[in-house]
């Protein structure tokens, strides 16, 4: 099975010419079919598409399809699009298109904001009108999940710097350089993306130099890599999570026992151990610039087993750990440290390992589970992103898979922040809604905050990464090969 996975590499290799790219991904997690079809945008986004706005390395906001936004009232945003943009088919982009792909993903249920009306009242100007008071909406659209989509398209149509060439469904996804692009062209004439779930192949196809680029690195290979010659190991800024959603409910639903489990952990013996001392030990999920001074307000739980086992009352407490998101080979030997760690302090833990998201997700809705293990990312400049799609109870976690969602205060936190007239009150709000998750219900027990590692090897120039594989910026690497 390896010897016929290098084949493929080497085949792909060679068909691509000097200077387009190979990289080595994990599993094909994209959805092809129906209204939530995905190809090219996530989890792997191959910067086909593009948003209205973006961000930096440092999530600070930047235009993009958007040159410029105005608030016309608290719930009406104009946005002025780029002019001389064109789809990868030709037709140019204007305000109608963005309402016709914003309009597609509502119906699909995954537009990540709500609408009372789009009106694209000039060719070059799309405007927003939300049900409630919405401040931050420019950073909202930030999401690369919400690039403008050509609708109508056969296959992945946007306005990228590169552009869809073939789809093989858990094998490939190929693009090209889109040659007519408004900014700056890219700098690789194309990239293949293999996609090799599991790790050991992954690593192999990079270390016989059948991949370029080596991303969803595995963690446990990273001493080995540091050790070898010549190869280019990237790290970004901190821009992903890894923690526990407890379900509040069955084993969880006494707060005695949720603080219980808070206590067992060592959190920076896990860092040691699985992460090579890489991971941030905060009690946010968000990225350090995020929050500023406010991030104070989440008291840290410090490791405590013997407190853990006086709250717990002599009782043993079984308790289902179900990892993971968005797959069980993404955390490697955590599971089986937290559940060691678990036991230390009094309690009896099952371990099951989900490799598959769908799955993962089926079984959370059906209340299979006490704890859930997750890496997720910041993948938007909007600071209240995460806390709302994970604990509001109209975010996609409460609302369509069941999980405890966050408190009165929890929701008001959100709304005030959303609607705050200044950064500061929006990040002291957003803090005090974290708070009520993790300080005060124990409903997310943050492990560890980590940066997007790459590996690539010496003929190929990287540049400075941003903080997640979906906000990885493809059209920067080049082949420097001679």
């Amino acid at each position: 099975m390896l010897l016929t996975l290098a084949a493929l590499l080497i085949c792909s290799a060679a068909l691509a010419g000097e200077d387009k790219l190979t990289v080595a991904l994990g599993k094909d997690e994209y959805i092809t079919a129906g209204p939530r079809a995905n190809l090219g945008k996530y989890p792997l986004n191959a910067k086909i598409f593009e948003s209205l706005t973006t961000f930096d390395q440092h999530f600070r906001l930047l235009p993009c399809l958007a040159v410029s936004w105005t608030q016309h009232d608290r719930k009406i945003w104009r946005f002025v699009l780029r002019e001389g943009v064109r789809f990868h088919d030709g037709s140019p982009l204007d305000a109608a298109a963005v309402r016709r792909s914003f309009e597609q993903q509502a119906q699909s249920g995954t537009l990540l904001f709500e609408y009372e009306s789009l009106k694209d009242i000039a060719a070059n100007i799309i405007e927003i009108t939300t049900p409630q008071e919405n401040r931050i909406l420019p950073y909202i659209l930030s999401h690369p999940y919400l690039g403008i989509t050509k609708i109508g398209s056969k296959e992945p149509v946007g306005t990228g710097p590169l552009q869809f060439v073939r789809y093989e469904k858990d094998q490939l996804l190929e693009v090209k350089r889109y040659e007519d692009y408004w900014g700056d062209q890219a700098k690789n004439a194309g990239i293949v993306f293999r996609f090799l779930p599991d790790n050991a192949a992954r690593m192999m196809a990079f270390q016989a130099g059948e991949a370029d680029i080596l991303a969803d690195l595995p963690w446990e290979a990273l001493p080995e890599l540091q050790a070898s010659s010549g190869i280019t190991l990237r790290t970004s800024p901190v821009g992903s999570y890894v923690g526990l959603m407890l379900s509040g409910k069955g084993a969880t639903a006494e707060k005695r026992v949720r603080q219980a489990i808070a206590l067992a952990f060592d959190r920076q013996a896990i860092s040691k151990a699985v992460w090579h001392g890489l991971g941030e030990t905060r009690q946010t999920l968000l990225a350090p610039s995020f929050l500023g001074s406010h991030e104070a307000l989440l008291a840290d739980l410090p490791c405590n087993p013997a407190k853990a086992k006086e709250l717990l009352g002599g009782r043993t407490i079984s308790l289902a750990l179900i990892s993971g998101f968005p797959n069980a080979n993404a955390h490697g030997i955590l599971p089986e440290i937290l559940q060691a760690q678990l036991q230390a302090a009094g309690f009896e833990v099952r371990l099951q390992k989900i490799n598959d998201a769908g799955l993962y997700h089926s079984m959370m809705k059906a209340g299979k589970g006490d704890l859930w293990l997750e890496k997720g990312s910041v993948n938007s400049a909007d600071l209240t992103f995460l806390p709302h799609l994970l604990f509001h109870p109209e975010g996609y976690y409460p609302k369509q898979l069941g999980t405890a969602a966050g408190t009165v205060a929890f929701v008001d936190h959100i709304a005030k922040a959303r609607a705050a007239e200044s950064d500061d009150a929006l990040r002291r709000n957003t803090a005090l809604a974290l708070k009520e998750i993790v300080t005060e219900e124990l409903l997310f027990i943050p492990l560890a905050e980590l940066p997007f590692l790459l590996a690539a090897q010496p003929d190929v120039q990287t540049p400075e990464l941003h903080p997640t594989l979906l906000t990885t910026r493809w059209d920067q690497f080049a082949s420097v090969r001679r």
